[in-house]
């Protein structure tokens, strides 16, 4: 009687490094800031709401804190955040976006583990998930960029200071959100007494129009002061993804005119479509 050779044992087939690199880019996002509208020619204007987040992300690292950057929509808050840390480690960097709205603490658990690259599985419940995340935190000086803190329930802010006051140092945590963020922070004594910069980001002054607006986009330089107080008072209100909206829609108008330069013909035109 024969027997049948013995099949070797094929262990699981290891991924390609280069493979597996591309897998992992793919898992982390895009941390660069993005343009409203992807807008051609904009500049990085050093506005003062971007030198101000710049200073509180800085402090709030160096600090090994947590802290909280808020105010209205379209003021600059996750642009300027995205800038600043851009000089910063990208391996360092856990960014906690969600395309999903109202993610919950079993989200945030999952996309820390992603985002530190835990070579190990997964943990199964949610105190072995948090003895890990002690543990794994404090190896490296991590910065964890909370983007979108409005949409966080009370239990995801929970969840985090319980998991920054038991690590040991401590990862700098901050939170950019709408005013939403910050009230849900203030209402917990335990929450509040551990932030240690608030940021309200306000929309620009008339001033900050007239200095910021003509650096950020080649179609204003040159275009009248009265022109340019025109359009803020009447639609942007200080809002620079408002001034975007008008810049696109400018550029828009002096092709339909074919103009060479800006001028209320093209503005009306523009705040019009606005």
């Amino acid at each position: 009687m024969t027997t049948a050779p013995k099949r070797k044992h094929m262990g699981q087939r290891r991924q390609p490094a280069a493979a597996a690199e591309s897998e992992m880019s793919r898992r982390r996002p895009d941390l660069r800031p993005q343009h409203f509208l992807g807008l051609k020619d904009s500049t990085l204007v050093a506005t003062d709401t971007l030198l101000q987040i710049k200073d509180t992300v800085i402090d709030t690292v160096e600090s090994q804190a947590m802290s909280v950057i808020y105010g209205d929509p379209g003021l600059g808050k996750s642009f300027s955040t995205r800038a600043t840390i851009q000089e910063m480690n990208p391996d360092l960097i856990l960014p906690l976006d969600f395309a999903r709205s109202r993610p919950g603490p079993k989200d945030l658990r999952e996309e820390l583990f992603h985002q530190m690259r835990l070579n190990c599985k997964m943990p199964g419940t949610p105190t072995a998930f948090d003895k890990l995340l002690r543990e794994s935190l404090p190896r490296r000086p991590y910065v964890i960029v909370c983007d979108e803190a409005q949409q966080y329930r009370r239990e995801n802010f929970e969840f985090l200071r319980k998991l920054w006051d038991n690590c040991d140092p401590k990862p700098a945590i901050v939170f950019v959100g709408g005013r939403e963020a910050y009230e849900t922070l203030q209402s917990d004594p335990a929450l509040a007494s551990r932030i240690y910069i608030r940021l309200e980001i306000l929309a620009m002054t008339e001033d900050e129009i007239l200095k910021a607006v003509p650096d950020s986009h080649p179609v204003w330089r040159g275009v009248d002061e009265a022109l340019l107080k025109r359009i803020d008072t009447q639609y942007a209100l200080g809002s620079f993804r408002e001034w975007v909206k008008v810049t696109k829609h400018v550029l828009k108008g002096m092709e339909y005119f074919q103009a060479d330069q800006v001028d209320d013909r093209v503005v009306d035109w523009a705040l019009g479509r606005c």
